[in-house]
């Protein structure tokens, strides 16, 4: 559109580059009464009785001598830090007729100069003028507000005497032409105007009045055009061709998917308007498309006044030196002339001539701008929605570590997070509303560049070290559309765009902007540094926001703990084309590096090529990887990291990560640090498309809390380098402890590629990595101190190890008590890839797998001790094994590791054992019986006993703890990694194993498990899936019944681990409600029996002896579905 009324005719932006102000201490907003309204363009806006009073002013005895208004214009704020921007509200000058009286009168009004939301670069060296569209609003905003104090008001220029060295009786002028209605790749800034495809040509009108007979005007057009094949616009101009803009042809499969183009060329124009007629040949593509960005015009027009306010500058008198003299004709026309240069010191100039023009001196050398002021022609303000604005004064906060930036429907839950901090991390936290910001840091505008701002007074405004800001996190969703324009648009807190937005390699998403705070940065130079650590948490309602809150919060928690905790994931894509070759071995160098540097790590690797490819009718598929993934989310692991392909739905070409199975994990305790260095996996700003990062932060019941993912495509070279850094600063190689994001901060700051802007951390910025301190450590095997020659781990020997829990500096921690869990790896072996894909690349990698015992001890003042039968089928050739070990006394927890053990051999003497394990089966939980109901995705839990224990070494083949489904032997399950030992008992263990989306109706599952000795055993357990749309009650009982004062309501269902609100109401049998037990409830199984009832009614009064009628309804809170059942009781 054009902008000014219908049409935008310019104003000039100043490139200031003086110092910032010196910090206000207290923002103007800190006191008053104030409201706040809009302006849509720049010029002389006008305030009347009627509409003061529609803002919010009470006029009755509103002294107008006391009105103040202020605001800083509507002009994108500069985004370098060094560049000159005012610091809170600036009052401005304004006039207001009738004021002598002391009265706001009706015919009373006030004017002012107000800078719209778009104005212009001008360079009057060159004559070249550049507009500057602003991305973020079409409004700009100001404020008023009546105190005691006699308000700002524009005052005379001091008249210039002396003789002008030139007449200006001409000024230059421009306008432009934008409309923003696609954003052609949901990506960058670049909003796009008219289509050009069905419809090929579209005329433009563009007034342009009072032009300067035989002066050239310029037009200038920039569109873009997407085809496969070259095309072009011709661009016509009253009828004259004047130049053409050719587009590439975009080639399939690459990074560029548009071409843009700009062009300029002088025309001459005798008319009040310009006509411009454009013009798209598509190349003979009919899918071809092309879209006008913009139209600027610009040129020399009359100083005359017709009636119409306008303003005006004069290049030429910006370059002369001495007094220049402004003619204006039609002197009649003109109520006042302003100068507005200073738009917050507008001064009005007096009329120096007694002819028909208006006439006045000025000093040459700068450009000045004024405006024409006409009594019929003013612009009006907008009032706004909540236009009373509450005292705020953010500008006196000081000494806060954490900042949290939120709207008010986030308030609450940000301020969760805020209190858990205070609390728990000896942080100062402060929870600040966007709104607040932008009145102070914006002028009321949405500007991001305010927000970055606001930080920067934070940072720079600590009274000590200790006190500084550290982290901010940004608590709301965002998106690529700052101006609500696509529909169910979730812009809450907003993010900064690369100007880029046509190729998704170069066009990124990042909060990096806000953080790099130093005088010289703001340009998004991939040298600058960030400053502050930065995590977001993208959520869009209060529902999802206390969902990831509870998530957040719960990492924090004691159910936390395990020794899950020394176990870290590293995925690899397979090779799909040549410039995958690096992909497996780069991650394998990040495995070394771990091995070498924090060996207490157990590293999983799951690398793509070294499983067995499988075609179908989907394309290619590893099936062995996806549950793999799965097995390592939901088994734990402290960092999953995946380097490959991907996207916004999954890992890689063969979906061995996909949204479906995001949403189904289950691993609410044991929540990972979730790394993707993959290509746009978490591309969250496109409220049109959830993205698989979303999801994975999102899922309620396990997924991640904290992710450090990408949002675009990302080179290999890149993603490679960087995660290589990233996980050494992560993992403490050089035992510097940072939280996830100041990992993430270190590591972009010792990094100069500017694709780690692509790079994200979803969560909160304060959230260190769980890593367990130091140290455990045995001291005795077999009861000989470890300092001696060792025995070897052989295969049937039993063995015992004694040991410690120390400190960080060796000694023994005397007060800690809890649970040791031990995990003792065979031999490393070497593994191979596979070439699924034949490109003749097979890499060699080695694995230490598998798991000779995993199990349970107590930890008493310090000290542990645990003993276990070395399964048979260890490896006899000799090597170095490993034990690691996992410590928590609920307060705190340790990790240690000991490779130098020696595994291999045999006992010759080991007595023997014939007798296979014994095993129980069940479903959810212990209460199960053969035959009964369950869910769909049930826990499998798996009883196991054997005096030699149970094997779960994975070096021979066919003895392992092994499920089969339905008689399937094609798909045999492998449980192995999910058992552990009682507490202090070798004999005795548990498997907890989900199986996932049964079909309705009976099954069968056969489990067979080998003692160490190799002797097996096997059961069957018969299981009834029943449909989880809806809830299956069974067995509603209460027990004891009859009863006198106490009972409980029992009864099965099919919703374990899924928060459950039951409702128990007791009726007499004539059907009279006496009592009514609310109670929400949730279980790993299927069984509830913790609703109890003393036999009195909702008054408290005990009930006669007698028949009851009780109905139990159960509704879930996550789908809402509900059923019920009728039952008797008896009381005695």
């Amino acid at each position: 559109m054009i902008m000014k009324k219908k049409y935008f005719t310019a104003y000039l932006f100043f490139l200031f580059s003086f110092a910032i102000h010196s910090q206000v201490v207290n923002s103007v907003l800190s006191e008053g009464i104030w409201f706040k309204f809009s302006v849509d363009t720049t010029g002389v806006f006008k305030i009347d009785k009627s509409l003061l009073q529609e803002i919010g002013i009470a006029t009755n005895n509103l002294n107008p001598k006391k009105i103040h208004i202020y605001g800083n214009g509507g002009d994108l704020l500069p985004e370098s830090n060094g560049v000159f921007r005012y610091d809170d509200l600036q009052e401005n000058a304004i006039f207001v007729e009738g004021e002598e009286d002391n009265s706001f009168d009706t015919n009373d009004y006030i004017l002012f100069y107000a800078k719209g939301p778009h104005s212009w670069s001008v360079n009057t060296t060159s004559q070249e003028v550049t507009h500057k569209q602003n991305i973020y609003s079409d409004k700009a905003y100001y404020f008023i507000t009546v105190n005691n104090e006699d308000g700002k008001r524009i005052q005379n220029t001091v008249s210039i005497s002396g003789n002008p060295v030139t007449e200006i009786t001409t000024f230059n002028d421009y306008t432009f032409y934008e409309n923003e209605t696609s954003n052609l790749f949901a990506t960058g800034r670049r909003w796009l105007g008219e289509e050009f495809s069905l419809e090929n040509q579209q005329n433009i009108q563009i007034p342009f009045p009072n032009v300067v007979q035989n002066e050239p005007l310029k037009i200038t057009v920039r569109a873009v055009g997407v085809s496969g094949l070259t095309s072009t616009m011709k661009v016509n101009v009253n009828s004259q061709e004047l130049f053409s803009l050719n587009f590439s042809a975009i080639s399939s499969g690459s990074d560029n998917l548009a071409s843009d183009r700009i062009g300029s060329e002088n025309f001459s124009n005798t008319s009040s308007t310009v006509s411009v007629l454009l013009d798209y040949d598509n190349g003979g593509n009919p899918s071809a498309r092309a879209y006008l960005d913009f139209i600027e015009i610009s040129g020399k027009k009359q100083l005359i006044s017709d009636g119409f306010q306008f303003s005006f500058r004069n290049f030429s008198a910006a370059n002369t030196s001495g007094i220049v003299e402004y003619q204006i004709q039609n002197s009649q026309n003109i109520y006042q002339i302003w100068e507005v240069s200073d738009h917050i010191n507008v001064t009005s100039i007096a009329n120096e001539s007694s002819s028909g023009n208006f006439s006045f001196k000025a000093m040459g050398g700068d450009l000045k701008e004024y405006v024409v002021v006409s009594e019929n022609d003013y612009y009006t303000p907008e009032s706004v929605a909540n236009a009373s604005i509450e005292n705020q004064n953010l500008h006196a906060l000081k000494d806060i570590n954490y900042l949290l930036i939120t709207t008010s429907e986030f308030l609450e839950q940000a301020q969760r997070i805020a209190n858990f901090h205070i609390e728990n991390s000896e942080l100062s936290a402060k929870v600040v509303l966007l709104d607040e910001i932008y009145n102070e840091f914006s002028s009321g505008s949405k500007d991001i560049t305010g927000i970055r701002d606001f930080i920067r007074h934070i940072y720079s405004t600590n009274s000590s070290e200790s006190t500084k800001l550290k982290f901010v996190c940004f608590f709301g969703d965002a998106s690529y559309d700052y101006k609500d324009r696509i529909a169910e648009n979730n812009n809450i807190v907003p993010v900064y765009l690369a100007d880029e937005s046509f190729n998704l390699a170069y066009s990124y998403v990042t909060d990096d902007f806000f953080a790099m705070l130093e005088e010289n940065e703001g340009s998004m130079s991939p040298s600058h540094s960030l400053d502050v650590a930065t995590g977001r948490i993208p959520v869009s309602s209060q529902k999802q926001a206390s969902e990831v809150v509870d998530k957040i919060l719960r990492d924090y928690n004691l159910d936390s703990y395990g020794d899950w905790r020394n176990t870290i994931t590293l995925v690899a894509d397979d090779i799909d084309e040549d410039s995958d070759r690096e992909i497996q071995s780069g991650v394998e160098i990040i495995a070394d590096d771990i091995k070498d540097n924090k060996p207490v790590f157990n590293v999983n690797k799951i690398y793509a090529d070294s499983y067995v490819q499988q075609n179908s009718s989907g394309g290619e598929q590893y099936p062995r990887v996806k549950a793999a993934i799965t097995s390592a989310i939901e088994s734990g692991t402290l960092v999953f990291d995946y380097f490959g392909h991907g996207g916004e739905n999954g890992f890689a070409q063969e979906r061995f990560l996909d949204v479906p199975q995001i949403k189904g994990f289950q691993n609410e305790n044991t929540l990972p640090l979730f790394i993707s260095v993959t290509c746009s996996f978490s591309r969250f700003d496109n409220p049109s498309r959830i993205s698989a990062g979303e999801f994975t932060l999102w899922n309620t019941t396990g997924g991640a809390a904290s992710m450090i993912t990408t949002t675009r495509e990302v080179f290999i070279s890149v993603g490679q380098a960087f995660n290589k850094r990233l996980i050494a600063s992560l993992l403490q190689f050089d035992n510097e402890e940072l939280s996830i994001s100041e990992s993430l901060v270190k590591t972009k700051n010792n990094y100069s590629n500017f694709q780690k802007f692509f790079i994200y951390h979803f969560g909160d910025p304060v959230k260190k990595l769980a890593i367990p301190k130091p140290n455990v450590k045995i001291i005795k095997m077999n009861g000989i101190d470890i300092s001696q020659s060792l025995d070897t781990l052989k295969a049937l020997s039993r063995v015992r190890f004694e040991g410690v829990v120390t400190d960080n500096s060796n000694n023994t921690l005397s007060d800690f008590n809890g649970n040791l869990s031990t995990t003792v790896f065979d031999k490393p072996i070497d593994k191979v890839t596979l070439d699924n894909d034949g490109f003749g690349i097979v890499n060699t990698f080695d694995s230490q797998e598998s798991k000779l015992f995993r199990g349970l001890a107590s930890v008493e003042n310090g000290n542990f001790n645990f003993e276990f039968i070395v399964p048979r089928d260890v490896k006899v050739a000799y090597g170095n094994g490993k034990l690691s070990f996992y410590a928590s006394n609920n307060v705190q927890d340790k990790a240690g590791f000991n490779n130098e053990v020696i595994v291999g051999g045999i006992n010759e003497n080991a007595p023997e054992d014939t007798l296979g394990p014994e095993i129980q089966l069940f479903m959810n939980d212990e209460s199960f019986l053969d035959g009964a109901n369950t869910n769909a995705s049930p826990n499998l839990i798996a009883k196991l006993s054997d005096l030699s224990g149970i094997n779960t070494s994975l070096t021979a083949v066919d003895h392992d703890i092994v499920g089969i489904l339905d008689g399937d032997e094609s798909n045999p399950i492998i449980m192995n990694d999910f058992y552990q030992t009682e507490l202090d008992d070798f004999t005795k263990g548990k498997v907890i194993y989900r199986l996932r989306d049964l079909s309705v109706g009976p099954h069968t599952l056969k489990l067979k498990a080998w003692d160490t000795y190799n002797n097996s055993s096997e059961t069957l357990l018969n299981f009834v899936v029943v449909s989880d749309s809806s809830i299956t009650l069974d067995n509603v009982l209460n027990y004891p019944n009859p009863f006198v004062n106490y009972t409980e309501f029992w009864f099965n269902h099919n919703k374990p681990n899924e928060p459950l609100e039951v409702q128990v109401q007791i009726f007499t049998v004539s059907g009279k409600l006496i009592k009514t037990i609310n109670q929400q409830v949730q279980t790993t199984g299927n069984l509830v029996r913790n609703i109890v009832w003393n036999g009195s009614d909702d008054y408290g009064n005990k009930l006669g002896k007698g028949v009851y009628i009780y109905k139990l309804k159960v509704t879930s809170t996550i789908s809402n579905i509900s059923t019920e059942k009728y039952e008797k009781l008896v009381i005695l």
